[in-house]
């Protein structure tokens, strides 16, 4: 599984937990407004994806809150994006 897949079925994991069944995941869904998220799903999920990826993106200058969506999530862990997430590039 590479690091995009790994993203999306953590997420997956813990939506279906927090909401049912998720079947489908657009990059702009929010992911506490629409997708229901909470901040400490949002820990949840940096934990998991932190110990499957070996990298945590958001443990020196980058928040967590600055990720507003899947999109953002996904290229928050995009190994060549990772760069651009510490400059505050997020989109």
């Amino acid at each position: 599984m590479n690091w995009q897949e790994t993203v999306k079925a953590v997420l997956l994991e813990i939506l279906n937990e927090v909401a049912g069944p998720v079947t489908h995941l657009d990059e702009e869904h929010l992911l506490v407004d629409q997708l229901g998220l909470t901040s400490l799903h949002l820990a949840r999920l940096v934990a998991v994806l932190e110990m499957e990826l070996d990298t945590d993106p958001f443990s020196d200058e980058m928040p967590i809150t600055s990720v507003r969506t899947v999109g953002d999530l996904l290229r928050a862990y995009d190994p060549d994006g990772q760069a651009r997430l510490n400059a505050g590039e997020l989109s």
